[in-house]
């Protein structure tokens, strides 16, 4: 698959700038949180509560992830860190916050059982085995 403009475009762009608007976003995602955990109640107002709830869990879990792996691959690579690091550093933290999302309505539902969070952590693990792949073809 040939590189468009828009994909050299994004790894001209230095990792430090998309680091600074995940670790913005990241604050006010996490932000986001504690202002649904203290001002809702998931018991009167369900309907807005509970998709808040997971909708900042999503963002906060992604971007704290994100920096995790960022922090893990800069610690493992050493100098030789390019955007190719942080868009998988990216990848892989929306694929753990998806799961943990998925594993926290399982929990609330009352469904989730050691077998179902593992088919749940292997389905994860085998799509970005695949993503991974992928990604070295190219």
């Amino acid at each position: 698959m040939p590189e468009t403009d828009h994909h050299r475009k994004l790894l001209s762009i230095p990792h430090y700038r998309i680091l600074f608007i995940i670790v913005l976003a990241t604050v006010l995602s996490w932000s986001a949180w504690l202002l649904v955990l203290n001002k809702l109640d998931p018991f009167a107002q369900a309907s807005l509560a509970l998709p808040l709830f997971f909708a900042s869990s999503l963002l906060a879990f992604s971007g704290t992830f994100t920096l995790i792996l960022f922090a893990l691959k800069r610690w493992k690579a050493g100098d030789q860190i390019y955007i190719k690091h942080v868009m998988i550093s990216l990848r892989q933290g929306i694929l753990l916050s998806v799961c943990t999302c998925l594993c926290l309505s399982l929990l609330m539902l009352g469904l989730l059982r050691v077998w179902n969070g593992l088919l749940l952590v292997a389905f994860m693990m085998l799509l970005e085995f695949y993503l991974s792949g992928k990604d070295e073809l190219h």
